[in-house]
């Protein structure tokens, strides 16, 4: 159980530090790229990297996607704290074990048991729960002075970024499925998953780093020295959270070890934010997470 709970607590540093980045307007988009910098630096400082057999055209593809969804899900979940805080930003890229589930039950056949489907349901009746806007719902703006329509509030904003965070967190664990399907070692393929993820790191990394570059150009302003001092800590505990989990695998069955992580983060992440940024959770929120929470545990089977 210590590397679970090194896991856990590396898992919530990651969710504390877009809450500090936030608070002090640091650059999102810089504090990822340093992020996945100093994560493939510290991985092939520790592991090294083997190049594979063969590269695919599919396998790059692959590669290439899951890099652009990894900076583009922490972004939305950097941006769903602002929006929605710690606690049910949390919440939501846990449940969206949805997609990967439906997916494999679709695509690859993996018929889910009975007590699967009751937590599919309560996943689904969690996440409603979770992203409800505080005000009334539909409540609009008023209209913009060119008649164009109004915009949404920001209660409508809140539950479009976790639903955008909701789905980019599955199409994730998607892809890492079919990498593990189709081009692991484990499936007779010829690419070690370290050696994967770097790639992927790297395309992440390649990706904000264009982005940081054209913004710099096009505004003059550049990542401050707190932007790279957070991002390369960032980086750090976002390396050994998986570390640890992958650590804490070898001694715990997955049937332990996934729920586990997943609860410990939901309700981690709500206790902190309450504690320590004092944000408020209406009755329906704290309805949510705990639906969540048992939603997790039974679709871990």
């Amino acid at each position: 159980m210590f590397f679970l709970a090194l896991a856990v607590a590396c898992s919530l540093a990651i969710a504390v530090v877009f809450k500090v980045a936030e608070r002090r307007d640091l650059d999102r988009t810089a504090l990822l790229t340093v992020n996945y910098l100093a994560g493939a630096a510290l991985a092939v400082a520790l592991q090294g990297v083997d190049a594979p057999a063969e590269l695919s055209g599919g396998l790059v593809a692959l590669g290439v996607g899951q890099g652009v969804l990894f900076i583009a899900g922490f972004w939305l979940f950097a941006l769903a704290i602002r929006e929605a805080g710690m606690g049910l930003a949390a919440g939501v890229m846990r449940l969206s074990v949805v997609v990967p589930f439906l997916a494999s039950w679709a695509v690859w056949g993996e018929v889910p048991t009975a007590l699967q489907l009751v937590g599919l349901v309560l996943a689904g009746a969690a996440f409603f729960l979770v992203a409800r806007p505080a005000g009334p719902p539909g409540k609009v703006g008023p209209p913009a002075p060119d008649g164009s329509p109004p915009a949404p509030t920001a209660g409508g904003r809140t539950v479009g970024v976790l639903a955008l965070l909701f789905l980019t967190g599955g199409l994730v664990d998607v892809n890492m499925k079919v990498f593990r399907e189709t081009f692991s070692q484990a499936a007779g393929g010829t690419t070690p998953i370290s050696t994967f993820l770097l790639f992927v790191f790297g395309v992440a990394f390649l990706v904000g780093a264009l982005a940081v570059g054209w913004t710099g150009i096009r505004t003059g302003r550049w990542p401050s020295r707190a932007a790279w001092a957070w991002g390369v800590g960032l980086g750090v505990v976002n390396y050994y959270s998986a570390e640890f989990l992958l650590r804490a695998l070898e001694r715990l069955d997955g049937t332990v070890a996934f729920p586990a992580n997943s609860v410990a983060i939901v309700v981690g992440a709500a206790l902190i934010g309450r504690a320590v940024w004092g944000e408020a959770l209406s009755r329906a929120n704290l309805a949510g997470l705990g639906l969540a929470v048992a939603a997790l545990v039974l679709l871990a089977g």
